[in-house]
């Protein structure tokens, strides 16, 4: 019976050391960041991703510069898609018998060039050197050997408009060889891409990809426009904004049937080495709660997850090892800090946590995942970090609350944060009643925390003299309202206390002289008996 009560006591206290472990754990001694998550489900949010403009959606430089007078020129000969524009201006030079016959011709409004005395060629919908071809036939059908020559010295010019999801209509200046790509530089982030419409001035309209064309490479989605063209550009229906480590971030518009899979594999060229595609982070906005959540998704097991408009993929890097930071000073090991607990009645104990953090995590995502652990005693703006040798400085409640760019600095193992007290009390000593902590209120001056401290106490030298320092040790003016974490000492008399050793040792060597006086006197006398 002994030994099973025994057996018993043993696995007793082995569950209650386990059970402690775990609530110490579960108590705020080590904290994981949230960032972290299940395979899925709902987590904290990271940086928001960016959109990019629709210019860096396409890969289109933000500003294209346009050839002007010759180049224009050189540039419609040499191309062969060159179309034939209004207001285009040659120069047609033809032996007539003996004489040389110089005419400048010029194309109208339906691209049509008459030759004087022998017809019009139609030029719509032709090329320049189509257009070259039909003028020297015509003339060497009525000039023979007259050697034509087709001198091209201008190019025509006509304007295109932009409507639709754009800052604003703009009607804009084109010419032959301008495409439909750079004539969009008024259009938002959330114009569409995928489906761009031009109508032409006889009614008929086309609709365009241009992500096909500038990222693909297919050029027939993006054509040389006409005159008078009127281009709609629709609103992105799935815009998704890709991150991380793949090979092309950035901003896509996803057309119907395209999932996580194509997102990464196709428009985000695969992902690099190291990548945790067992962990592909979703950040989707939640209109109903006005908020922003996190999903996990395994790549590998579930590829087709379908994706939503304006949804942030992030693919993160794959760590070998969890990296933390040390949180300590006026931090709770708990978020639920009890203030009416023993250690609380005698003032905020110095915590201590350590933070693992997820890769490429933030300062400011920390300080939000422990916001809860942070005490009323804290001195956020106090607060810094080392790292190494490095002791940094950091504002921790302008990057909670602000736009302070600290925020954005990177967490690095080994990291410590320091966050100091900030307790709000007055200290006061010296020749009073009850020396003590007093609680701080604001606008009191000394007087009133000598009245909560007894008042003067009988050693107080006189005249009174009472000193006031900061919590640097720096003397401050005692006329003025005292601050919080200030040490009031009133000076004491310390006549009594200096003469008092003095007397007593003048008292002994008396006693002892006396001493030495009576023997002498009594050793005289028995020498005299």
């Amino acid at each position: 019976m002994k030994r099973r009560n025994t057996t018993f006591m043993v696995l007793l206290l082995v569950v209650l050391w386990c059970g402690s472990l775990v609530f110490a754990q579960n108590a705020g001694l080590v904290v994981r960041s949230p960032l972290f998550g299940n395979d899925i489900q709902n987590a904290t949010i990271t940086e928001p991703l960016a959109i990019q403009s629709y210019a860096q959606q396409l890969g289109l430089l933000q500003e294209q510069s346009q050839p002007e007078g010759p180049q224009r020129v050189l540039s419609a000969i040499s191309s062969g898609a060159y179309p034939v524009t209004p207001g285009d201006t040659f120069r047609l030079v033809y032996l007539d018998g003996l004489k040389t016959v110089t005419v400048d011709l010029q194309a109208d409004e339906t691209s049509s060039v008459t030759i004087p005395g022998l017809g019009t060629i139609d030029g719509k919908g032709s090329t320049y050197q189509q257009l070259r071809q039909d003028l020297l036939s015509m003339v060497q059908t009525y000039h023979s050997y007259s050697n034509p020559q087709l001198v091209f010295t201008g190019t025509g010019a006509f304007t295109v408009s932009v409507v639709g999801e754009v800052s604003g209509t703009r009607v804009l200046p084109a010419w032959g060889l301008t495409r439909l790509s750079e004539v969009l530089q008024a259009a938002t982030p959330y114009a569409s891409n995928r489906k761009v419409t031009i109508t032409h001035l006889d009614g008929t309209s086309k609709a365009y990809d241009l992500y096909l064309a500038l990222r693909k490479g297919d050029l027939k989605q993006d054509p040389l426009l006409q005159s008078g063209d009127v281009i709609t550009l629709a609103r992105a229906q799935k815009l998704v904004l890709l991150g991380g480590n793949v090979y092309k971030p950035g901003t896509y518009q996803l057309t119907e049937g395209d999932d996580l899979s194509k997102l990464i594999a196709s428009y985000g060229g695969g992902v690099l080495a190291g990548s945790n595609v067992q962990k592909i982070r979703v950040q989707r906005y939640n209109s109903e709660t006005g908020s922003w959540s996190a999903q996990y998704v395994d790549l590998v097991n579930n590829p087709s997850f379908t994706l939503q408009h304006l949804d942030q993929v992030v693919v993160d890097t794959l760590e070998p090892v969890i990296s933390s930071v040390t949180i300590e000073g006026a931090v709770a090991s708990s978020e639920a800090y009890d203030a009416l607990s023993s250690t609380a009645l005698v003032g905020y104990p110095s915590g201590r946590i350590f933070y693992q953090f997820y890769p490429g995590e933030t300062l400011r995502q920390m300080l939000q995942a422990i916001s809860a652990r942070l005490l009323t005693v804290s001195d956020l703006d106090g607060a810094y970090i080392e790292r190494g040798e490095q002791h940094i400085a950091i504002k921790a409640q302008q990057i909670l609350y602000g736009t302070d760019a600290q925020g954005s600095m990177k967490l690095e193992g080994g990291d410590t944060l320091i966050i100091p007290f900030n307790q709000r009390f007055v200290t006061v000593s010296g020749a009073v009643v009850r020396s003590g902590v007093f609680a701080y209120v604001p606008d009191k001056g000394v007087n009133y925390y000598i009245s909560l401290a007894g008042g003067l106490s009988d050693d107080a030298a006189y005249p009174t003299t009472i000193k006031v320092t900061d919590q640097s040790g720096n003397t401050l003016d005692n006329s003025k309202p005292i601050a919080a974490e200030t040490t009031i000492t009133v000076a004491k008399d310390t006549f009594v206390r200096d003469i008092a050793p003095t007397v007593a040792v003048i008292g002994l060597v008396s006693s002892i002289l006396g001493i030495v006086a009576t023997v002498v006197s009594i050793l005289v006398d028995a020498k005299t008996l």
